[in-house]
Formats: C-alpha cells, structure tokens, sequence
C-alpha cells in the first residue's frame, strides 16, 4: 500500500514538557488510522503538527511524497489534507450553505494561485458572470452533494443560519464543510464529541461509508468503541510516545495500552488506614466498611450540558464523612464536569446537588468553600508570580479568624516540609511536583471538610505521584474527606474507599475499591468492549 502521508522523527515541547517524543507514523491510501491514548499523551498536539496548526521543533512530514513540513494549514487544505475540530465551530450567521461553501475555498484559491488576472477576468471575479458564474453553481451542487450525505439531516436547512443547527448538526455541519473540498485525507478530531448513543452510531455509519469510498481518515476520538470498530489500524499513545500500533483488538489487549489507561498494577504507597479527623484533631472515625449516616455530599440525578452537548445523564453518586471516593473513567466521560458542578461551576439542567441533606444547587462558588467544600484543580492554577507563603494565604481568603488561618497554615506546612523550606520563592519557579504539593495546601487552607482532586498526580514524575498519594492518605488518616477524580485508576483505587466509574456521561459501575480492582468491567469502561453496560 502506498503512503499517503508520512511522518518521521516528530519532537514537539511546551516550555520543559515533551509532548511528543521522536514519533514516527504512516497511514496509507484509503486507509482509517486510529490514534488514542489517556489525557496527557499528546494526541492532540500530533494532530495540529499534522494539520499544520502548529510546527514541530524536529522532524518531518510528508503528504502525496511531498514535503510539507514548513506548510499552513490552508496550503495543507490546497493539497487535500483537511481537518475538522474538536469543538464542532461554524459561522453561526451565516447559512448552512455559505458555511459549507467555506470548505471549498481552498480549492478556488489553489485553481488561480500564480495567475495574474487581466481586466476583464478581474470585473468576473468582482460580477459573477459566465464562468464563475458556473463555478458558482457547480459549488451549489457540491455543498447540496455534501449535505444530502447525511440524509434529511442538513439539506432542507441549507438556507437556515447554522445557530439555528442542534449540536449533532453542527458536528455534520463541519464534516460536510471539509468534504466539499474533495480532500484525499480527513484528519477527525473527537467527529463524535457531545453526542448521545444513537448520534454517535448514526455518525460511525457515516464515517463507515465514506471508508468504503475509499477516502483515507486519521481519527481522534474517546469513545474508543468508535475508534476500534471503524479503524484499520490504531496507534495507541502515552507520555508523546507511541506504546503500541496494529490491527484494534491487538492494540486494545496490548497491556502497555491497559496500563496506560488504568495504571500500573503496583500497589499504592500507603493504603487507607484508621481515621482521626479534620485537620483540628478528634475520636478516630469507622473503617470504610461501617461509614453510617447521611451522605456529606450527594449528586442526585443530574443532567448537564454544555451548550446543546450533553455530558451528564442522571448521573447519582455521594461522599460520605470520612471517606475516599474516586470517580474513574475514559477520556470525556464527564469526570472534571462533576467536579465542577460539586463547585457549582457548573449549574445542571436538571437534578441536584446536596450537602450534608441541604440543596446546594443553585450556590454559588464562594458560599460553597464556606461550607466545607475545596479543589484542587487540574494542572494545579497557583499564582505563578506569588510567593508560596502568598499562594497559601489566597486559600484562606474567605475566612475571619487570622489565628486560625496561621495555625492551618503551620499544619499544612507539616503536612509539605518542602514548601517551608520555599515560603519566599515565586510559585512559577516551583517543580511541577512541588506545585502539586502546594495546590493541595492551598485547598487546607480554607479549612474544608470535603477536597475536591481533579487528576491529582497528571505530569508527576514517579516520585510525586507516590507523594502526592501518601498525602492524600494522611489526610484522609486526619479525617479529611477526599472526592479524587484520577486518570490512573489502580492508583486511585488503592487510596480511596469506593468508586464510581462514568461511561459517556452515565454511571457503568460502581462499588467498594476491592471489588472495582478485581472487576474486568472496568477495563471496557476505558477500552471499550460493552461489558460496563450494567452495574
């Protein structure tokens, strides 16, 4: 088979991160090559060093046999390599037609590039007569071709403007959009993203006809049931490196992608042990198995969207007093959107969320942290150009007592002798480990009752997830109760007392840690495979 595209030796960094590590990749003519990998791995930024939304700092590509490694994005798209995007963008007032119509610019612009244009062909391109007249209607007959591929569900709204669209539809919208330009490549990112079962299997037999058409696809997607089911080949991707590549059933038992997605097998650094609580000190509290009384946090039937996109779907879950909760899950399955509606961030468009029996729903953020409730964020947010000490104290802004904002401050810095030693130095000099440690005792300092970890241990090195796990443990030894989304699941479990396990936005399964660890279900949650459909 014939490349179509080739990649060799692909080295892109961020600052100190290595996003992707001497890659090399080729997929063939008509052929459908999957990419998939847990956050973090560096799928999206092959994918823009690709499309040419971003430059690589070494390596090569090349498309047709052709060198385009120094090419933009629109140069790529002269060519016939396309891409699509991840959050479905269209013009919202223009029509459906003229947005189609956008696609097919690249083309015209290719078909006169170089050519200098006498007066009378200059008042053509100014007046539509003649021949751009009929390149015009040739173009109408191209963007009504492109959308009658998804059936009814674009063309009898050519002339409608695309806000008036459904999600689903704007996500068709974009790949007829990138069709009409006749590519020989289609680089997919996430073309399923926000849609329900039934949209996403209507999309996967679109997608499948046009394989059969013979057009070559590079597909990112999370629903890696998609992935698998509609890929000739899948490249699986952790840390920017690849870890496996071949047909998707090899890949999907390739235990290096099975770690990558569910972490390694190693047992945790300190397991859950007796409880004393809040940071102040008490009586010891139950082991897990006989936590009593009503819940400390609750999630009751909650619906959320982001715009038209559904993330949620009666999604119920709860956080007892003295407890470790992970919430697991693939990519996209909703896990940092019901941190976010724990914050109240997020408002849900149905359901509710409760706090020790008391709707909170509609509270905001800061009534909330006075409750008891703290995060600590993704990718960690510390005030890059404060001091530690200064970190800290923005943790304590909502409290009165500056007695006790001094005592917790002392405590938390027990907790992380190393952020002592750095009380003066400017949090944007800190090791990303360091920066964890210091997001955690940022998040004590409002003195809460429930912390809220969002991937607590994403971009440590070995040595700091191990850390950040046994400070998650002792804290919960003093009584803290953690709600831990976490991207490693054995890890997770391995602190944490339950979980819950989201699959496209709905609960897949749920139970104690031991028996989440020894249920082969939660590999399909990740990987695919059905088996997760019940709990």
């Amino acid at each position: 088979m014939a490349l179509l595209l080739e990649a060799s030796g692909l080295e892109k960094s961020f600052g100190g991160v290595r996003a992707v590590r001497g890659l090399d990749l080729g997929l063939g003519e008509g052929e459908t090559l999957g990419i998939i990998g847990p956050n973090g791995a560096g799928k999206t930024t092959l994918f823009d060093l690709l499309a040419g939304a971003s430059a690589p700092d070494s390596g090569r590509i090349l498309f047709g046999g052709r060198d385009i490694t120094d090419l933009g994005p629109a140069r790529r798209a002269e060519l016939g390599l396309v891409r699509t995007f991840q959050a479905g963008r269209c013009f919202a007032n223009l029509s459906v037609r003229d947005n189609i119509l956008v696609g097919a610019q690249p083309c015209r612009m290719a078909a006169r590039a170089g050519v200098l244009l006498e007066p009378l062909e200059l008042a053509q391109a100014l007046v539509p007569l003649g021949a751009f007249r009929r390149e015009e209607a040739g173009l109408d007959l191209r963007a009504r071709a492109a959308s009658s591929s998804f059936g009814r569900r674009l063309e009898p709204r050519l002339e409608e403007p695309a806000y008036r669209l459904s999600y689903a539809n704007r996500r068709r919208l974009e790949i007829a959009r990138a069709l009409v330009s006749r590519p020989s490549l289609l680089l997919l990112d996430e073309p399923t993203a926000g849609m329900n079962p039934g949209e996403t299997a209507e999309m996967l037999e679109y997608l499948e006809r046009l394989k059969a058409d013979g057009l070559a696809m590079l597909v990112i997607e999370h629903k890696l049931s998609l992935v698998m089911g509609l890929s000739d080949r899948v490249l699986a991707m952790d840390e920017g490196e690849r870890i496996a590549e071949g047909r998707p059933e090899e890949v999907a038992r390739d235990p290096r992608v099975v770690e990558a997605y569910l972490g390694s097998a190693a047992p945790p650094p300190s397991a859950p042990g007796p409880r004393a609580p809040r940071l102040s000190g008490a009586a010891d509290l139950p082991p897990a198995a006989r936590f009593g009384g009503p819940p400390l946090l609750e999630l009751r039937d909650v619906d959320s969207f982001y715009g038209p996109a559904q993330v949620h779907r009666g999604l119920s879950l709860e956080v007892r007093s003295g407890e470790v909760v992970c919430l697991l899950g693939g990519n996209a399955s909703g896990k940092s959107t019901a941190m976010k509606i724990v914050l109240g961030l997020l408002a849900p468009r149905s359901g509710d969320v409760l706090w020790k029996g008391n709707r909170i729903t509609r509270l905001p953020t800061p009534e909330r942290i006075k409750l008891g409730i703290a995060i600590v964020p993704e990718a960690r947010r510390v005030f890059p150009d404060m001091s530690v000490e200064e970190n800290l104290l923005m943790g304590a802004y909502l409290r009165g007592s500056a007695r006790a904002v001094r005592l917790d401050l002392e405590r938390s810095l027990d907790l992380f002798p190393r952020l002592r030693e750095r009380l003066g130095q400017r949090a944007g000099t800190l090791s990303g480990g360091e920066q964890q440690m210091l997001a955690i005792a940022r998040a004590l300092m409002s003195d809460p009752e429930l912390v809220c970890m969002d991937e607590p241990t994403m971009g440590l090195s070995p040595k700091f997830v191990e850390r950040t796990l046994e400070a998650i443990a002792e804290l919960n030894r003093r009584g803290l109760s953690v709600l831990m989304v976490e991207q490693n699941a054995r890890q997770a479990l391995g602190v944490a007392h339950r979980g819950y396990v989201l699959q496209d936005g709905r609960l897949a399964l749920r139970g104690s840690s031991g028996e989440l660890l020894a249920d082969p279900r939660i590999r399909d949650a990740y990987l695919g495979g059905g088996g997760a459909a019940g709990l």
